[in-house]
């Protein structure tokens, strides 16, 4: 698809037919459009769409087209990126003055950069390389950087998507920056900006500005000591060591079990009365005790259980209920089914001693009671399992805290892969 020039320095899109100033003509390659996003090669008579997007993507903390006061030279904002690694998002902004050329403004957690594209390349090993006789000092890993947005004019082809091979090197407050990019090796010189001096010269929309972040990348233009490595697959396995630690404690504390069983009929639409399960002992001065009911087959019928944990020696009792209830039936979407044929409840805090455990209930029919007595004389009963035991653990309470503590990790991955 292509389109023509609209007149002077500006451009029709060919995605949307909005006319787009063209603000260094003669020097721009790529032209991502203001009105839809689309990205456009001008570098031809006709203007082609390289790739077609539905919408502008606006979120950069200064605006295209405004021009400012830096280092006692006007510039103007023509183009404008934002970018990634493993750890930081930050946006680069195309400054053009057409007697000087090119330069870069870089917003990466709460700095600002002012790069300089060099004509001579540095020189050194690996770790260490000079410049103009200064040494610089490597600063972390390479990282692998993504262009994420593009918005703007750019005199080279740039996409989103673009990946780049980057290291950064540092001499007090000045920085190097170097990427490698299809074969192709660039390298920037960095120095710092007040935001007071970027803000006077081109305004900000601080909103849009990149957030800091705690975790620190290659980008960043200070960063501490031991905090240029990622730390995200550590507070993984941290958090995985504090859940199976929290585990095994649990197990522990929960003490040594002893249980008692006993099968009990309710009949559907009648009641028992209490029945003992059985004996059991918490030796430990505080312990969980959990009872488990399991029903046979049934459906559309609920069984209402109350326990009880009787201490003789106090002539106490600890109560509780339960329910063990399951539903089936058909409706315009099919059949369905809920509830379960099982059940458990939990004491929580209980004292040390010995008690007799009680269980009585009632069962009932949905959506009303089935006749007690059918033609044949018998009567519909559901049979019940029930088990009580001490030393259980809290899942729920696990389960808390395995939520809690994965919650920080996966929010940080969540946001470093937000704009993919």
């Amino acid at each position: 698809m292509t389109a023509g020039t609209s007149g002077g320095n500006a451009v029709t899109c060919p995605a949307c037919g909005g006319t787009i100033e063209l603000r260094a003509a003669g020097f721009t390659v790529n032209l991502a459009c203001q009105h839809c996003g689309s990205l456009l090669d001008v570098s031809r008579p006709e203007v082609a769409l390289i790739r077609k997007y539905k919408r502008a993507n606006e979120n950069f903390a200064l605006e295209l087209g405004k021009r400012g006061t830096l280092f006692g030279q006007e510039w103007e904002v023509v183009g404008a990126l934002r970018r990634k690694d493993q750890i930081t998002i930050w946006q680069e902004f195309l400054l053009f003055n057409p007697y000087l050329g090119y330069r870069w403004l870089v917003a990466c957690d709460g700095e600002w950069q002012f790069g300089t594209m060099l004509a001579d390349r540095p020189q050194g090993p690996r770790d260490r390389v000079y410049w103009r006789s200064t040494p610089f000092t490597r600063l972390g890993r390479d990282q692998t950087t993504s262009t994420t947005a593009v918005a703007g004019e750019f005199y080279w082809r740039v996409k989103a998507g673009d990946t780049a091979n980057a290291t950064l090197f540092q001499s007090g407050d000045t920085m190097l920056s170097r990427e490698v990019s299809a074969g192709e090796e660039n390298w920037t010189q960095l120095v710092p900006v007040p935001e007071a001096d970027v803000e006077n010269a081109f305004g900000l929309k601080r909103r849009s500005l990149p957030r800091r972040k705690m975790a620190r990348g290659p980008m960043l233009f200070r960063p501490a000591i031991g905090m240029e490595r990622d730390d995200l697959g550590n507070m993984f396995k941290l958090a995985l060591a504090v859940s199976i630690f929290a585990a095994i404690a649990m197990a522990v504390i929960a003490g040594p079990s002893t249980s008692a069983s006993t099968l009990i009929q309710v009949p559907v639409g009648g009641q028992i009365a209490p029945v003992k399960v059985g004996t059991i002992t918490v030796r430990r001065p505080w312990q969980f005790v959990t009872i488990e009911a399991d029903a046979n087959r049934f459906e559309n019928r609920w069984v209402d259980l109350e326990y009880n944990l009787v201490d003789r020696s106090r002539e106490q009792s600890i109560d509780a209920f339960g329910l063990v209830e399951h539903y089936a039936g058909t409706d315009s979407d099919g059949a369905w089914s809920e509830g379960s044929h099982s059940g458990d409840t939990m004491f929580g805090h209980v004292p040390r001693g010995t008690y007799d455990v009680y269980v009585s209930g009632s069962a009932h029919g949905w959506p009303v009671d089935p006749y007690t007595i059918d033609g044949w004389g018998s009567v519909e009963t559901i049979n019940l399992s029930i088990e009580a035991s001490t030393g259980a653990m809290s899942w729920g309470m696990w389960w808390t805290l395995v939520i809690a503590l994965f919650a920080w990790p996966l929010t940080v991955l969540w946001w470093r892969f937000r704009d993919k």
